[in-house]
């Protein structure tokens, strides 16, 4: 593996373990939805609004969203409305790999994951129910992976979804071209007010831009300029990367504050490893204004 970006500062530990595996001879699809399926099996990661100890719907029960996207193929496999799996990333790879569809929800998703050999967590509704009109929080977990000597890459997504929301609802995280999006060029994928940004398919567009020959940092800063033209109220973050390793990062992010470390950074923070780092680390997006 050259290279592995993913949103927010909270991926750092659970990148940096798997620094070794990076270097073996894994694909960028093993590498996206291994890392990513860590996070969501480990409930601390909760807050972040991704995997098992995310937070319920209205109804009390959780609803996850995950895809994943091989660049050099164009093969998407997405999954919506999942309950009881908060491993969805890999029922996501599922869907690409053993069905004829590239996208199951709600039920249908669950049945296809059982059928698959994935197993259903027992699930009572949660008793601090959030009221929809209370939601907060719409982070996203994404994680791009390159590697030149193929050339290959790879983008994978998933969350719980914003707090409170009816259930059956559906943000930009697992939609392609929304949510993520990759080609034989590059890839990109968005955290955010998914509600808002799925009108946009900003991931389209930046790729769009990189295979037209922009540099990632440039298609990034583009595109969220013009979203933010807009819409300013929008809260949008893109990480992306084109084949041959440039990468780049854009936000409508002022500042936020690791809700894992209680770190608080002026931006967007994400996190990058390159085969030629002793260690990951975390940098800042651009911002627009």
């Amino acid at each position: 593996m050259d290279l592995i970006i993913g949103t927010w500062s909270f991926c750092f530990d659970a990148i940096r373990q798997k620094e070794e595996f990076y270097r073996s001879e894994i694909s960028c699809l093993d590498a996206v939805e291994n890392t990513i399926s860590q996070i969501e099996g480990d409930e601390s990661y909760g807050p972040c609004i991704v995997g098992r100890g995310g937070p319920p719907n209205s109804a009390g029960y959780r609803e996850y969203d995950a895809a994943i996207m091989d660049g050099r193929t164009s093969k998407f496999g997405a999954v919506t409305a999942l309950r009881g799996i908060p491993q969805a990333v890999s029922v996501a790879r599922a869907v690409m790999e053993r069905s004829r569809h590239s996208m199951l929800t709600g039920e249908g998703a669950g049945q296809f994951a059982l059928e698959n050999g994935f197993h259903a967590e027992c699930e009572t509704p949660h008793q601090s129910i959030i009221p929809e009109n209370d939601s907060k929080g719409h982070d996203t977990l994404g994680l791009i992976a390159q590697r030149k000597n193929e050339p290959e890459i790879a983008v994978g997504v998933s969350t719980s979804g914003a707090p409170g929301k009816h259930p059956g609802r559906v943000g930009d995280s697992a939609l392609p071209g929304g949510g993520l999006y990759a080609n034989s060029h590059g890839a990109a994928c968005c955290s955010g007010d998914g509600d808002e940004i799925l009108k946009f398919c900003a991931s389209f567009h930046i790729v769009h831009l990189i295979s037209q020959g922009r540099l990632p940092q440039e298609a990034c800063t583009e595109v969220i300029q013009k979203i933010y033209n807009q819409n300013n109220h929008l809260e949008i973050a893109v990480i992306a990367s084109d084949i041959k390793g440039n990468y780049g990062a854009c936000s409508t992010v002022r500042s936020w504050t690791d809700p894992l470390t209680q770190k608080h950074y002026e931006g967007f923070p994400y996190v990058l490893w390159t085969k030629d780092m002793t260690c990951p680390e975390i940098r800042l997006a651009t911002t627009v204004s």
